[in-house]
């Protein structure tokens, strides 16, 4: 294969040890790997290298959204003004999901993942459908890197609401099911995919079924991803039916560890902190999900004292249902914003740590940065480029604070995994665009009414 340079750019973010930030650089791609980065001086082009110029780019490593359910994307909307965590889950999210059919989850996924390769994402973490095949294959297509895993409920009864039709399973079924999925797919596609066990809504497992799930996971030496502390609804149902909230009966049935991600946890006590810190778990925050949904996680969510106390926190934009889009650097300024905002103080979470968050934690949390996360030789290229020659860029004192004070991930220029092009120059090269949302709208527009939403989704202002 020829190089692959990168020359000219602006800025080069590496998010490596010491944080470099390097002026009019250049990066060398080669078999899939940084074979170098530093200045475009030290690198010139020889005949036959593949040549982007990067002029008004802004370059950062592959950009990670730990939580993204691929499967929701054609229900997008469907959670709008949920009074309630219930609601949203039983009546508008579950019942979506659980009339779709493999067909409506293959255009969900590629529909998803064309969204994230817009904003500049090149890797996500899936927190668990009946859908992981669909899934995979869209991950085939598009060349994204991504982990995926298969939803395990046991219980079709719980405090909050009852599962719908098909959405439990006997608890020996579901994990043969979970586990084959972990079997067929965890190191697929030349390794851009993972495939771990999911905890998708605690208080629907019972307690067996997560202390064989914990097994399972390490026999299989993968991670465990799921919700947990969503919204004070759940941490109700917990402490009702196990008399505990959600970290505290993890860390009861054994499960919390380093290969644990857990995702949302605004409701956390002070003691479930210090057995996070103690198992080294690992923490993607959804602020969009919590602002959209009125779940509480900024305004009561306790991320500084996470990041004091040395935990690994990533970004998520969660779904199409619940914060409505998946750009994971708008994701950044949030979780910046609204932290800002709850503390009355500016400085409480700099927007060095949320790039960190976005980049190098991001790969932390998916156990992946001893080949990604940074831009450094030898590891993996998965490379974000991104255009600052735009209007909310300019002027530019300070690229980081322009990253995630005015940016989004409409910037993004070119979206580069494993040293392949998914989209050059704002042209998405693996998916075809205007077949899938033609695609996507009739899928969308069939779902929905066989899901029973359409007034969910209406505008209160009348449609001619």
């Amino acid at each position: 294969m020829p190089r692959l340079i990168i020359s000219n750019i602006d800025y080069i973010v590496t998010v490596d040890p010491s944080r470099r930030i390097i002026r009019d650089g250049a990066l060398v791609i080669q078999d899939g790997r940084i074979a170098a980065v530093g200045k475009t001086a030290d690198f010139p082009a020889t005949r036959g290298d593949d040549v982007i110029d990067g002029r008004g780019k802004l370059a950062l490593p592959g950009v990670f959204d730990t939580h993204v359910h691929n499967s929701q994307q054609l229900g997008r909307s469907c959670g709008d003004e949920a009074y309630s965590g219930p609601e949203r889950l039983f009546r508008r999210l579950w019942p979506v999901e659980a009339h779709m059919d493999k067909g409506d989850a293959l255009c969900a996924a590629r529909l998803a993942q064309l969204e994230m390769i817009r904003a500049g994402t090149t890797c996500f973490a899936d927190p668990g459908s009946y859908f992981s095949a669909e899934t995979a294959q869209a991950v085939k297509e598009s060349g994204m890197r991504g982990m995926i895993a298969r939803t395990v409920f046991d219980m079709g009864q719980t405090t909050m609401g009852n599962l719908p039709k098909g959405f439990f399973e006997p608890t020996d079924e579901a994990l043969v099911r979970a586990d084959e999925i972990v079997a067929e797919y965890e190191g697929a596609l030349d390794g851009r995919l993972k495939a771990w066990f999911s905890i998708r809504v605690p208080v629907a497992m019972s307690d067996e079924l997560l202390r064989r799930l914990g097994r399972l996971a390490e026999k299989r030496a993968v991670g465990i991803i799921g919700h947990a502390c969503e919204n004070r609804d759940e941490i109700v149902a917990s402490h009702l039916k196990y008399g505990m909230g959600d970290v505290t009966r993890l860390e009861k049935l054994g499960l919390l560890g380093p290969n644990m991600l857990l995702l949302h946890m605004g409701w956390v006590d002070a003691k479930e902190l210090h057995m996070l810190q103690k198992r080294d778990v690992k923490i993607s925050l959804a602020p969009s999900a919590s602002m959209h949904q009125a779940m509480g996680n900024i305004s009561h969510g306790k991320a500084p004292e996470m990041l004091e106390l040395g935990l690994s926190l990533s970004v998520g934009s969660d779904s199409a249902m619940s914060s409505n889009y998946l750009d994971a650097i708008r994701q950044a300024f949030l979780i910046v914003g609204g932290l800002h905002e709850a503390r009355l103080d500016p400085k409480v979470l700099r927007p060095e740590t949320a790039v960190e968050m976005l980049t190098i934690n991001g790969a932390r949390c998916m156990q992946w940065d001893r080949d990604l996360g940074s831009l450094e030789v030898g590891k993996k290229a998965d490379v974000t480029l991104l255009d600052i020659m735009r209007p909310e860029w300019q002027p530019i004192h300070n690229p980081i604070a322009n990253l995630v004070y005015c940016a989004h991930g409409g910037c993004a220029d070119t979206v580069i995994v494993d040293g392949a092009i998914l989209m050059r120059g704002g042209k998405v090269l693996t998916l075809n665009e205007n077949d899938l949302y033609e695609e996507a709208q009739d899928r969308a527009t069939s779902l929905i009414r066989r899901t029973g939403l359409e007034q969910a989704v209406a505008s209160i202002w009348p449609m001619h």
